[in-house]
């Protein structure tokens, strides 16, 4: 469920790629510059907010607002009618859009040992690949409807991805339990076991653990000189080759739902990929 609720963040930050190639910006009247810090924007609050909203306890109601807050961003991104509203808008994806990765992220390791949460992080992060996938060939099928209600295609492109997430945010409360304890899917025998394998995980000599610990400069000391971390930073930075390509695509002489296609086909086989990895075939 957390792929799936990753593959709509990536994606609902990502379609202006391919709302600029379905004629956005011809509509709005906007330079390049100006389509430039419309993308730049939504990091600003993203990147600002991500550590303050950390909680620690991703409970689902956390997900449901956030998810349901930014499905209307999104919405609403596709009624705009001036360059200023596409900048509001933006910005207020990049707030709402802060909270749900630092939540997501700390979900799994309250359900699986250190050495399982790997694995599920990879998958987890194999959404961004998908998400440019599904965008693409969503755009491709949006350009179509250019004109149904008096809308441009590209504006349609914004509005269908907002209602899905909007749509799946309402149903969260059901199926993305916050902790094995609340998850009535299972038996009281096997929230009785996960619950021993993580405290015996990532307990004390006293075969406790403790996750609500106070914050303390060391900890934000020890984050900030860890290696590997600036090491899955260039690799982050990997995966956002897709849109680059898809903008510079856009500057050729090719159609918008060409492009649109091609690059759901690359996503398609950079996941695929990315899943035979996991796997151990490559």
């Amino acid at each position: 469920m957390l792929t799936i609720l990753y593959l709509l963040a990536f994606m609902d930050r990502g379609n202006i790629g391919n709302a600029k190639i379905a004629g956005m910006v011809k509509k709005l009247k906007t330079t390049g510059k100006q389509y430039n810090m419309a993308l730049t924007v939504f990091f600003f609050p993203y990147a600002t907010l991500e550590v303050p909203k950390r909680h620690p306890e991703a409970h689902e109601a956390i997900f449901m607002i956030l998810m349901i807050l930014w499905g209307v961003v999104m919405t609403c991104q596709g009624i705009v009618k001036t360059y200023d509203q596409l900048l509001v808008t933006r910005i207020l994806l990049g707030v709402t859009e802060s909270g749900f990765f630092p939540a997501a992220s700390y979900l799994p390791t309250t359900w699986c040992c250190r050495f399982e949460v790997q694995i599920r992080l990879a998958c987890f992060f194999s959404a961004a690949s998908l998400a440019g996938a599904f965008s693409g060939l969503l755009a491709f099928g949006t350009e179509f409807m250019d004109g149904i209600g008096g809308l441009e295609g590209w504006r349609w492109i914004f509005i269908l991805e907002g209602i899905i997430t909007v749509l799946i945010g309402c149903t969260l409360h059901w199926t993305l339990p916050d902790s094995p304890a609340t998850a009535s899917f299972l038996t009281i025998e096997e929230k009785a076991v996960i619950e021993r394998r993580v405290m015996q995980d990532t307990g004390s000599r006293a075969g406790r653990n403790n996750t609500h610990d106070g914050f303390q400069w060391r900890y934000l000391k020890d984050a900030l000189t860890e290696w590997k971390i600036y090491v899955a930073v260039v690799i982050y930075l990997g995966q956002q080759y897709l849109s680059l390509w898809l903008h510079l695509l856009g500057t050729f002489d090719h159609s918008g739902a060409w492009v649109q296609d091609l690059t759901g086909s690359a996503s398609h086989r950079a996941n695929l990929s990315a899943w035979c990895g996991l796997n151990g075939l490559l």
